[in-house]
């Protein structure tokens, strides 16, 4: 019982944190719908140009990634992100970012060569896929809170999921379904009003959601990650 009230009460600081940080820095949720028109705009100017463009998409989706999680660290770190954060942001994990999907990238094009002409290949691959998902969750947190680069990430992120799987899955799918249902309610409601308030008040209340999961994870992260069940058992007697 010890250890689920300490859970328990380490859930409930970090949804705190998140809605006090997220309270003072509201304008970030715009930044999902910011990188959207960017992405679209890019896409299409670099269509005509077929592999080179594919290139300069993934290059443009990675840039969007780093200003994101630049600003979700801004906030974790010093409680504030500005505009200038969401510019700057765009190089600042760009070569962490476009280094790891390169060495992601080679074993899962083998993998899928090898396994298309293997019986149930594409659910062999579908669980790589999966396994893949799993181990590297924290991989964003661990880009913007840790001094570990490369193949180093992929080690750290592997042993923080083995070391706090319970800790750190039960809430991401709670505030996954919790947001799923959230926005679904909220299409819903705002139906019958004209279509240019719908767009907004959706999409609003889509960066809202996703600024609010990001910082969570990063609060949470910020909690677990280089700690142990008995240190933080410590702290939390220490607090209560």
């Amino acid at each position: 019982m010890k250890i689920v009230a300490m859970t328990l009460w380490l859930y409930t600081t970090a949804l705190k944190r998140s809605f006090e940080c997220v309270r003072h820095n509201w304008l970030v949720s715009f930044a999902p719908l910011a990188y959207g028109l960017i992405l679209s705009v890019a896409g299409m100017l670099v269509w005509p140009l077929g592999i080179i463009g594919g290139l300069l998409m993934g290059l443009a989706y990675q840039a969007c990634i780093s200003s994101g999680l630049y600003l979700i660290g801004n906030m974790i770190n010093q409680r504030k992100a500005v505009f200038n954060d969401f510019i700057r942001g765009f190089g600042v994990y760009l070569w962490e970012l476009l280094g790891i999907a390169f060495i992601l990238w080679i074993p899962l094009r083998l993998a899928s060569t090898v396994l298309a002409g293997v019986p149930n290949g594409g659910l062999i691959y579908l669980m790589i896929q999966i396994a893949l998902y799993v181990f590297l969750n924290p991989l964003p947190e661990l880009i913007y809170q840790s001094r570990v680069s490369g193949l180093e990430l992929l080690s750290a992120s592997y042993n923080f999921i083995v070391e706090n799987w319970i800790e750190w899955f039960i809430p991401n799918l709670v505030l996954t379904i919790a947001g799923y249902f959230l926005l679904r309610f909220l299409a819903i409601a705002v139906f019958g009003l004209p279509g240019f308030i719908q767009s907004f008040i959706q999409v609003f209340a889509f960066g809202l959601c996703v600024t609010y999961f990001m910082v969570f994870r990063g609060f949470l992260f910020s909690e677990l990650y280089g700690t142990t069940r008995r240190s933080r058992e410590y702290k939390y007697r220490t607090h209560g």
